[in-house]
């Protein structure tokens, strides 16, 4: 058990570490690279995705190392036998779609709780990130700042009255 743990909370760091300094590198050097915006935040989509990729394919390979050398439990349902099936199940987890057709038995069960978690922090925190990219980056970001100038700041009552 004490393992499990251990290596969840490991991967958990590993992983945020690992997020951290791609938005860290993204944030940095994105926008110097010498392509339009729209290209600039299709880049950093297309980057956040691969960087998903990897932190999926970092849960993978704990699964296959915990199931056949730790032996902290195994998988139940469909078979999970070569690194396509820990890599499908690692998505389904990280993703938080939980399709149930895998079911994870002893104390690996802990590493999949964590990874969901960690799967929906992450996630989470790339969108934001490409919220704020887009918004700093998009073309219309001038024009909304200037349609906001004339925004009537008259305050409405409940009955439709100004105030």
């Amino acid at each position: 058990m004490i393992i499990a743990i251990a290596l969840a909370f490991g991967l958990v760091a590993l992983t945020f570490l690992f997020h951290y300094r791609a938005l860290l590198w993204l944030g940095l050097r994105a926008t110097r690279f010498g392509i339009s915006t729209q290209a600039k935040v299709l880049f950093i989509v297309v980057t956040l995705f691969l960087v998903h990729i990897a932190e999926i394919g970092m849960y993978a390979i704990t699964y296959g190392f915990s199931v056949s050398v730790l032996e902290l439990g195994v998988f139940q349902g469909a078979l999970v036998t070569d690194a396509m099936s820990y890599l499908y199940y690692s998505g389904v987890i990280y993703t938080t779609l939980g399709l149930g057709d895998i079911e994870p038995q002893g104390h690996i069960r802990f590493i999949t709780a964590m990874e969901a978690l960690n799967g929906f922090l992450l996630i989470t925190w790339s969108a934001s990130f490409t919220f704020l990219a887009m918004g700093r980056l998009w073309p219309w970001e001038k024009q909304c700042d200037q349609s906001s100038q004339y925004v009537d700041s008259t305050l409405i009552t409940d009955r439709g009255e100004r105030k």
